[in-house]
């Protein structure tokens, strides 16, 4: 059976977040370029994770976590630190899920950032970003993500296999707005 609704009507039955989402995969699949399967000439371009999916000889073998460098999706939380004088007291020990789609070619990191509630609502409601200027330089990941509202987080990471832990540090104004730790694992 056709679902014939179109996509307004899919997108009014979606909640927020999961329309959110959507975008943000539409966007991803735009940015990244369209692939074709037919043709090892359009792989060879693609990122990792575009490229294993519509070929699945390209896939990393099970385990084979550090040989994808950071590519994939990475689910976690991040934890919001109290040291100092935080711009928001409220705020000490805020707790968010955090997801980040990262494509790796060589050692330049590109992709999104997403927030959801954890214990607080996200950041001055920013759900969503967009990572610039990422890198991966042996062992340590780092990478600016940019927000709608013109902050920008700066994560710094070790990637161990599917793990990544490390830190970040918000930016709005030019002042320090949040410090903290986040936790990931790769689920894709």
């Amino acid at each position: 059976m056709q679902d014939r609704r179109t996509a307004p009507e899919i997108l009014a039955c979606a909640s927020p977040g999961s329309a959110r989402r959507l975008l943000a995969t539409v966007l991803a699949i735009a940015i990244c370029g369209c692939v074709s399967a037919n043709t090892s000439r359009d792989l060879a371009g693609a990122p990792p994770v575009v490229a294993a999916a519509r070929d699945p000889s390209l896939a990393a073998p099970p385990g084979a976590g550090a040989d994808r460098g950071v590519s994939g999706v990475w689910r976690g939380t991040s934890l919001s630190a109290c040291v100092g004088n935080p711009s928001d007291p409220g705020r000490c020990a805020a707790m968010q899920k955090i997801t980040l789609t990262m494509f790796q070619r060589g050692d330049e990191v590109t992709g999104f950032y997403a927030c959801a509630y954890g214990n607080q609502v996200c950041r001055h409601l920013n759900e969503t970003g967009v990572i610039r200027q990422g890198s991966v330089n042996r062992t340590r990941l780092m990478m600016r993500v940019m927000h709608e509202d013109g902050s920008m987080c700066f994560f710094t990471g070790r990637p161990a296999g599917d793990r990544l832990e490390g830190g970040y540090e918000c930016l709005q104004g030019g002042g320090i707005i949040e410090q903290g730790t986040f936790q990931t694992r790769r689920t894709y």
